[in-house]
């Protein structure tokens, strides 16, 4: 299970996701498209799940989208936008 670190905010923009720390002055970009929303990110969730809903919507394989978005959770972890539940 992941969720946003405290005091990280996720704003929609037109080519995806701003994730930000207003209090350390940390941006970081995905580009996502359509795929996600910030709504998504307001409590816990995971990989898989995330995987499954996009897949619902938009037809593509589950597994190639959990692939992209393990890349990009390991990615908000190491800039501490995202904690990992289990560590």
């Amino acid at each position: 299970m992941y969720r946003l670190a405290d005091n990280v905010r996720v704003r929609k923009e037109s080519w995806g996701l701003l994730f930000y720390s207003p209090p350390r002055h940390k941006v970081c970009f995905v580009r996502s498209g359509d795929w996600l929303s910030p709504d998504i990110f307001a409590g816990e969730w995971t990989v898989t799940g995330l995987a499954e809903s996009i897949a619902g919507r938009t037809g593509t394989p589950a597994g190639v989208i959990e692939r992209t978005l393990e890349k990009m959770t390991g990615q908000l972890i190491d800039s501490r936008m995202v904690v990992d539940e289990l560590r």
